[in-house]
């Protein structure tokens, strides 16, 4: 496997470079592209991307896959067609090439082609990769055997394509754990869930804690952590227990929502604050 080693969180704007001078230079929005085409469909979104810098920048826009192997949220990018859940050999840019001034924002439309085939009726994903092009050229000096002019990329945005055909609307999920997890960097106590997506549709999550003093019946909520699973597999989320949690014995619901009001899963355990 050919697996190009870039790794980044899921639906999270990444570059490879410094930060901070990336987010000086130049934006791409949205970070998440979606499709809902059937097979033999053609549909396109926008991408914008925006020179922020004081001169004049060149970005080429290409495609690749990624895969999303662990349990944290984060996938490896790889070659075009590597995967099996592929949708970048579907997908095209126009303009493929943009050359932006200081402070220009071009749209650049993102094609997708859904063949008519059975492959086309499941859920299928890639990236975009928006690369910022320095032009190269020949250093003084070097004679006739010099490189010639050409373009050397210098960094790259990744924004997450996704494909669900309108005809693809299971959704479900299972809790395969919950229970007290590892403490923190600090000894802070932290709640471990992991969720699986059993379902053929890619799934929105939120996830939250319900904590119930068992003396006293004071109940409170947690923060929801929100996040999203592709079909097929799961994502593990820790809650930490807030600070200001009074001694007692509590009974922690974790509630997992999943779509509608009937979509929503829970696991429920007990623990000892204090005593």
């Amino acid at each position: 496997m050919n697996t190009l080693k870039k790794t980044f969180s899921l639906g999270v704007l990444m570059f490879f470079c410094a930060v901070g001078l990336w987010a000086q230079s130049a934006s791409v929005s949205p970070s998440r592209v979606y499709y809902n085409a059937e097979p033999g469909q053609t549909q396109v979104r926008q991408l914008t991307i925006t020179n922020n810098s004081e001169s004049p920048q060149n970005f080429t826009i290409t495609f690749s896959d990624f895969a999303s192997p662990g349990t944290d949220g984060k996938t490896e990018l790889m070659e075009p067609g590597e995967n099996v859940n592929s949708a970048s050999q579907w997908l095209s840019a126009s303009p493929s090439f943009v050359e932006l001034q200081s402070g220009e924002s071009r749209d650049v439309d993102v094609i997708l082609q859904v063949p008519n085939i059975p492959e086309a009726r499941r859920v299928v994903w890639s990236s975009a990769l928006v690369k910022l092009a320095r032009e190269r050229t020949d250093a003084p000096g070097l004679g006739n055997d010099a490189m010639g002019f050409g373009i050397m990329h210098t960094f790259q945005f990744v924004v997450h394509i996704f494909q669900t055909p309108r005809s693809v609307t299971y959704r479900n999920a299972r809790i395969l754990a919950f229970e007290e997890g590892e403490r923190g960097a600090e000894g802070e106590r932290r709640i471990r869930i992991h969720v699986e997506n059993t379902g053929d549709a890619i799934i929105d999550v939120a996830a939250y804690l319900e904590l119930t003093n068992m003396r006293t019946g004071e109940s409170r909520r947690e923060k929801a952590r929100a996040f999203t699973t592709l079909p097929g597999h799961s994502r593990v989320i820790h809650f930490e227990l807030p600070d200001d949690l009074g001694p007692g014995r509590y009974s922690v619901l974790g509630v997992v929502d999943y779509g509608d009001r009937d979509a929503v899963i829970a696991a429920e355990l007990e623990l000892t604050v204090g005593e």
